[in-house]
């Protein structure tokens, strides 16, 4: 499964202020919506998507598309994809609290509407949360389009994920035994156009 996985890519510094930006937002996250295979709007689904969303990552923001972009050549190199210009990039900060997860999916179909999903070519998950980790589960699950063993993978603070967008992946079920939003998985979502 084509997927590449980049340690300390913010850095301890970062993350840390990047959390306390999340947390300090917890009152403009709203519920997740996704778009379905042959729809062209977005609905709240919660048995298919549990999760809490903020598309204004403000100061981050310019920050997290620089890294992003300065991947693309080597990520479409490492999975055999031809190189393309880059179109829009598509950031969201998500948490998921005690019982988020997301059913098996795609990228390339997903998000406000169908037509802006339909571009992805590149998806980077990045993930940070508070330490000690207040949550179990929550792993990012790779699926073989060719029928074989999923991939779990965990999702490690300072933490980047990259794989193509085409390939189908799932969050599994998150537990959160403490109240409190600072203890929720979170994770930003990069979509590199093209």
């Amino acid at each position: 499964m084509p997927r590449r996985i980049i340690t300390s890519w913010l850095g301890g510094d970062e993350a840390d202020r990047l959390l306390s930006y999340a947390v300090a937002e917890e009152g403009r996250f709203i519920e997740t919506k996704v778009v379905l295979a042959n729809e062209t709007t977005a609905n709240v689904d919660r048995s298919l998507r549990r999760s809490r969303v903020l598309r204004d990552l403000g100061p981050f923001e310019p920050l997290l598309r620089t890294r992003a972009q300065a991947l693309q050549l080597m990520l479409e190199t490492e999975f055999g994809m031809s190189h393309r210009p880059l179109g829009e990039i598509e950031i969201e900060l998500v948490a998921h609290g005690d019982g988020g997860f997301y059913r098996p999916h795609i990228d390339t179909f997903t998000g406000d509407t169908a037509s802006s999903g339909a571009n992805r070519r590149l998806s980077l998950i990045y993930y940070f949360h508070r330490r000690p980790q207040a949550f179990s589960g929550g792993r990012l699950r790779l699926l073989s389009l060719k029928g074989g063993e999923p991939l779990a993978i965990e999702p490690a603070h300072d933490t980047l994920i990259a794989f193509p967008s085409f390939m189908p992946h799932e969050v599994e079920p998150v537990s959160i035994p403490r109240d409190g939003f600072e203890n929720c998985r979170f994770a930003v979502n990069i979509w590199l156009h093209g």
